[in-house]
This record gives structure tokens, sequence and C-alpha cells, in this order.
């Protein structure tokens, strides 16, 4: 197995296919010698694994609480599509995305819950492990007051022009985002209304804004417990 091999495995498999094909490999060629190399090899293939799933591998009690809050999180959105009569909902969290060389964190973001409206086609998997900068003005409002409410997207065109075209070239007229927080009031993600255009339903600002603030609460409090359950 040489270097271009192990390359060209990489690109297709993925890393950790590739070290566990390594690991098994080895083994199949084992002899005395190798023991103690090969125990090694199988402790850092189980590092590498708890690594990409955050430091930390699910029981099973915990992945029933996660599945329990998952569920809770999309029946919640499922109805305020329905109430708000809004072309789609979803729900952003942010995560560490890896570190560069001087070991600063990239900050991403990914959609881990979306509930559409009859007629619109989902694009949950178009927004994973995306950088924030993405969405620049959105994650900037709502660090700095909680919530980023646009009822116009012509609005932020000279603020934020990445924003205004990704979101014009997605047919959103308007937006409404209230930031997620943990227990400390850190924000660790958002929810997300978006209007389109062509929608036939013109929204009520204020009832928006206050069905909006009520919803955050509700799905940052179920993060939260799943949070306090891990602890």
């Amino acid at each position: 197995m040489d270097g271009i091999s192990i390359a060209q495995s990489i690109a297709e498999l993925g890393i950790l296919v590739v070290i566990a094909g390594i690991f098994l490999w080895i083994v199949i060629k084992n002899n005395k010698k190798q023991d103690e190399f090969n125990a090694q090899l199988f402790k850092t293939v189980i590092e590498q694994m708890k690594l990409c799933a955050g430091g930390h591998v699910l029981t099973e009690e915990e992945d029933k609480t996660a599945v329990r809050i998952d569920n809770a999180i999309q029946g919640l959105i499922q109805k305020a599509t329905s109430d708000l009569h809004c072309a789609r909902i979803m729900v952003v969290r942010y995560h560490n995305g890896g570190k560069d060389m001087n070991s600063v964190s990239f900050l991403k973001l990914s959609v881990t819950n979306e509930s559409v409206n009859y007629g619109y086609k989902p694009v949950m998997t178009e927004f994973q492990n995306q950088f924030r900068s993405i969405v620049g003005y959105p994650v900037k409002q709502i660090e700095i007051s909680g919530h980023s409410y646009v009822e116009d997207i012509e609005n932020i065109k000279e603020y934020d022009i990445g924003t205004y075209e990704l979101l014009k070239s997605r047919n959103v007229r308007s937006y409404y985002a209230q930031g997620l927080v943990n227990t400390n009031g850190y924000n660790v993600g958002a929810v997300l209304v978006l209007y389109h255009n062509g929608d036939n339903y013109q929204e009520n600002h204020e009832e928006i804004h206050k069905y909006l603030s009520h919803l955050s609460d509700q799905i940052s409090g179920l993060l939260n417990v799943q949070m306090i359950e891990k602890k």
C-alpha cells in the first residue's frame, strides 16, 4: 500500500474509512513485533472517530434523548410554518468547523431542521458546514440585538451584497431571524422564517416578531435540556 494508493483512497472514501482499512491491513500482516504499534494505531482510530463526533460518542440513552428533542423541534417549526403562512422555516446551529494553522477556530453553521410549505423545495442539504460569513449581516445583527428582521431584502443590499444576492437567487423577499441561546445567554444559532416573492400571504410583521420570539425560546429550551442531560 503506497502513498499514492492511500491518497486516492482518502479522496474516494474519506479519512476514517481509510484509517480503518490501513489498520485492518496491518492486522492481517500482524506479528509479535507489531503488537504495540497496532494497539497504538487502534487507539488513534478510536480517538479520530470521537473527534468527528465532537469529542464524544453518544450513549444509547443520549441518542434517544437527541431523537426526542429533534422530533420536538421539527414539530414546532412545522406548526409555525402553517401558523405564519411562510415559505419555509429553518433552524440553524453554530459550530466549530475545524482550526487553521494558527489554531484559530473556523466559525461555521449548519441547518439542522427545516419545514417547508406546499410548493417549496427543501434546501437544508445545501447549507451544511458553511462559513458564518456567508450570511454575515444576519449573524452580526443577531449577535448585537438577538434578532435580524428584514421586511424587504432590498434594504440590506448596501450593507451585505453577499447575503442579498444569496437570498435574491432563492427568490426570498423577506426574512425574520431570532437567535437561539444557551443557559449563559450566548448565541448558539438561530431560527429563520422566510417569505418568497409570489407568496399570496402578506405577513403581519408584529405578529411574526412576537411568534418568533416565543418559538426561539421554546427551541432554545429544548437544546439546553439536551446540553444539561449531556453533563
